[in-house]
């Protein structure tokens, strides 16, 4: 594997999460919100967003397992703290949205408790990866680019790279 090059510094990341909250806090003002993160990767994109939302704002976290079987992808809720979402504004987010799969399991356990709404936040959105129907309302950044994404909460084993400021790619050899 290659050296990490930066796709978005960390002067971006900070800009776009500022918009990306503004349109969150204009769309659910008076409205009780509670962000989800699924663990770890959506960890800094959580603390972030979370301060830059006016209005009160609840968050827990999730985390989720995901094995490829015969049938395809199985996910399995593996920790979540006490959540409860019913009648409230749920806000799922996710390091980098690609097959849905996950998201899309979540949402609908999510769905059970009956809140008032469920949306997808995603640091990066790669829609054309998608294996399930589902959309992201708000993505920080809608990227195509090829390779491993690290920085910014993401990073590759032993948590190389995480700590990065800025979001980087690693292209695959």
């Amino acid at each position: 594997m290659g050296e990490p090059r930066v796709v978005h510094s960390a002067d971006e990341i900070r800009q776009r999460l500022t918009d990306v909250a503004r349109l969150i806090s204009q769309d659910y003002q008076g409205k009780k919100l509670i962000l989800v993160g699924i663990l770890k990767g959506a960890a800094f994109l959580l603390a972030d967003l979370a301060r830059l939302i006016e209005g009160p704002v609840d968050y827990e976290f999730v985390d989720v397992a995901v094995s490829h079987e015969d049938r395809g992808e199985m996910v399995h809720l593996t920790f979540a703290t006490h959540i409860e979402v019913s009648g409230r504004h749920v806000l799922v987010l996710k390091d980098v949205c690609h097959s849905g799969v996950t998201e899309n399991y979540l949402i609908t356990h999510l769905s059970q408790q009956h809140p008032a709404s469920i949306e997808v936040v995603a640091l990066v959105d790669r829609p054309h990866l998608r294996s399930v129907n589902l959309h992201a309302k708000y993505a920080v950044f809608r990227d195509e680019t090829d390779g491993y994404l690290v920085g910014y909460g993401l990073g590759l084993e032993w948590g190389q790279y995480t700590n990065r400021p800025e979001l980087c790619v690693i292209e695959r050899t």
